[in-house]
């Protein structure tokens, strides 16, 4: 309503920015409802930003059995505390470091959401984290190493969380990216999710 888009500006100038700038960050996305697309330059003031398009999959993944065909010279393994202590496990810092974009520390990843990677010998070549996980929901987070691209990785290593997930009670599960990665909606639309939506989002630059 009005007053909420009156109070936003000030709201995010003394919280939101302040916050991220303390943490380091320079630039925020955002997403928004489209009717408050002309509204953007009072509620942003004069902020730079650029304009970006995303599209968002949807997957039930009780409609699907999830074998998991590993291919010679890899293993699956789950993300959990003797994998982040493992200390001959190469790229580990990496997977640390994605277990913090959403959850404030590996501890609170391993109590609240799920992960797996696939190894090749001692070296992670890729890996899948549920994010956002809320009653039968959650969303999927993954990344490949590029030597190890074009092998199904990806694939694989998302099918091996849902089908963990499956044992968590979590059926419904989403896939957000950008609209223009192809990569990632091809990798998305093999794994069984269906396309619903795409949806533009502004990149906000602060610092």
């Amino acid at each position: 309503n009005e007053a909420f888009i009156a109070a936003l500006p000030e709201a995010l100038s003394k919280t939101y920015y302040a916050t991220l700038s303390n943490c380091g960050y320079q630039a925020f996305r955002l997403s928004y409802e489209p009717r408050l697309e002309n509204r953007l330059p009072e509620i942003l003031k004069d902020l730079s930003r650029a304009e970006g398009r995303r599209s968002y999959f949807h997957l039930d993944a009780s409609e699907h059995v999830w074998n998991l065909d590993i291919p010679d010279g890899y293993k699956i393994r789950r993300i959990d505390k003797s994998l982040l202590t493992d200390g001959n496990v190469r790229n580990l810092d990496m997977v640390i470091e994605e277990l913090g974009s959403e959850r404030q520390s590996p501890e609170d990843f391993l109590e609240k959401s799920f992960g797996y990677c696939t190894i090749n010998t001692d070296t992670i070549a890729s890996w899948c984290t549920s994010e956002y996980n809320t009653g039968n929901r959650c969303e999927l987070g993954i990344y490949t190493i590029e030597s190890h691209r074009r092998l199904g990785l990806a694939t694989l290593t998302a099918r091996a969380v849902i089908r963990h997930a499956l044992t968590q009670g979590i059926d419904q599960i989403g896939w957000h990216c950008w609209a223009d990665n192809q990569a990632s909606v091809a990798t998305a639309l093999k794994i069984g999710f269906k396309h619903k939506h795409q949806y533009k989002v502004q990149t906000i630059q602060i610092g």
